[in-house]
């Protein structure tokens, strides 16, 4: 792009403008005391429970490895009407005696509705999650207070060494397939999610219908497993192909993991 340096401000309009869509497009991830914003934190379930996973299409898998307990439901400018799903944070507390004032991190897997937006931001915690911002011993004191003001800011997702899951939709059929989509690192979320059938290089688009769920209307004389998928990142706009990761004999309800991740 050229400028043109005898019109300074026509070339400060361009700059703002291009500016203006990297950042409405790109999200960047930082690590860092300089970069936390307030929120409000409260905790639902059972002292040291697991969570839901449920507006996010993840069900009880919130419990399991690599999720392990540690997640949030998020007001509406957190869950994002479902594109939320995934997205991780480092969230922490200061209220001494109670908090460590060190980060933990969690991933968003549910929805806060009603009260949760009478604040701009508010993160729900599970229990078990809320209870570990707590310094040693005070676990049990910081519960008791019911909500804490918190400190949080959006982080990659990193998962160890787990690959991106598929855990079939229950009502998925031979005419409908729909599938949950988790343990996404980076990103988290999902712009794009594209399904390809035994044998084709043509991937199909699926849609997004709610939470991190995809779906597909399939005709089942030609549209046979293995499934593959091709992924691209809600921000980064990384690619990655999951190669014959839904069997040919996939049970819904089940989950099956790929050998890729972010």
């Amino acid at each position: 792009m050229a400028f043109n340096f005898q019109k300074p401000f026509s070339n400060f309009i361009v700059v703002c403008l291009l500016c203006s869509l990297l950042t409405s497009h790109f999200q960047v991830f930082v690590n860092g005391d300089d970069w936390f914003s307030p929120a409000l934190g409260t905790w639902y379930g059972d002292p040291n429970g697991s969570g839901s996973g449920g507006a996010c299409g993840w069900a009880d898998d919130v419990k399991l490895a690599p999720f392990s307990s540690m997640i949030a439901a998020g007001n509406s400018r957190i869950f994002l009407n479902g594109k939320g799903c995934g997205n991780c944070y480092q969230i922490k507390c200061n209220r001494t005696p109670y908090c460590s004032g060190k980060p933990i991190t969690v991933t968003i897997t549910d929805e806060c509705p009603g009260a949760c937006n009478d604040v701009p931001f508010h993160f729900d915690l599970s229990g078990f999650a809320f209870g570990a911002m707590a310094n040693p011993g005070q676990e049990y004191n910081l519960r008791n207070l019911g909500q804490v003001d918190i400190q949080y800011q959006r982080v990659a997702c990193n998962y160890g060494g787990a690959n991106i899951a598929f855990k079939i939709d229950a009502a998925t059929n031979p005419y409908w397939f729909a599938t949950a989509i988790e343990y996404g690192n980076g990103d988290g979320g999902l712009w794009s999610v594209e399904i390809a059938h035994s044998g084709s290089q043509g991937f199909v688009p699926m849609r997004n219908i709610w939470g991190a769920v995809w779906q597909a209307d399939v005709n089942p004389s030609n549209f046979l497993g293995p499934f593959s998928f091709r992924l691209t990142s809600a921000s980064t706009n990384n690619v990655v192909i999951a190669t014959n990761a839904v069997p040919s004999g996939f049970v819904p309800g089940q989950t099956y993991f790929s050998n890729v991740n972010f």
